[in-house]
């Protein structure tokens, strides 16, 4: 499935910073790359601090500020950015935290919209690097991880940046 353009690494859009190394997301992430054909690998973060769980974010992401000050990265490396993998995950925080990620998402799309990007995520959702041994065990069961991977990853079509909705799945 290598991707035929000429690489400039994948960007990696995740929720927020692991508490621990990551180790095990970062292993899965740049085996997509590869899978995408590309060697380098970025990871950026929707919102800026670590936490155990989404379910903490409710918490401490109610500052607007916060979610803000995460689009300089964001901004600065999709502007060099290869292809995109969406990895964000599925479950969305609640209340007004949820608003923030909504919000979050939106100005994200209108940046991928703006350059044209290319854009992957596991199946047809934006799930979490480690979920996905969980979707290709049961989307393909018995097939080695990385085969099942590489069947799973799909490029996605960015609805039009007023049209976009966000799941509340």
């Amino acid at each position: 499935m290598a991707h035929t353009k000429a690489s400039r690494g994948l960007t990696a859009v995740l929720f927020n910073p692991p508490l621990s190394t990551g180790a095990r997301t970062l292993a899965r992430v740049a085996l997509a790359a590869k899978l995408l054909g590309h060697q380098e690998t970025v990871i950026v973060n929707l919102f800026p601090l670590a936490t155990k769980s989404v379910l903490e974010v409710n918490t401490i992401g109610v500052d607007a500020d916060l979610w803000l000050s995460a689009r300089s990265d964001i901004a600065e490396r999709l502007a060099v950015s290869g292809d995109v993998l969406l990895a964000y995950g599925c479950q969305e925080p609640v209340g007004e935290v949820r608003i923030h990620f909504r919000t979050q998402l939106a100005w994200l799309r209108q940046r991928l919209h703006d350059r044209g990007s290319t854009i992957w995520s596991v199946s047809d959702q934006p799930r979490h690097p480690s979920r996905w041994q969980r979707h290709t065990a049961r989307n393909y069961p018995g097939m080695p991880f990385d085969e099942a991977l590489e069947l799973s990853l799909q490029q996605q079509l960015l609805p039009q940046p007023n049209e976009a909705k966000v799941s509340t799945a």
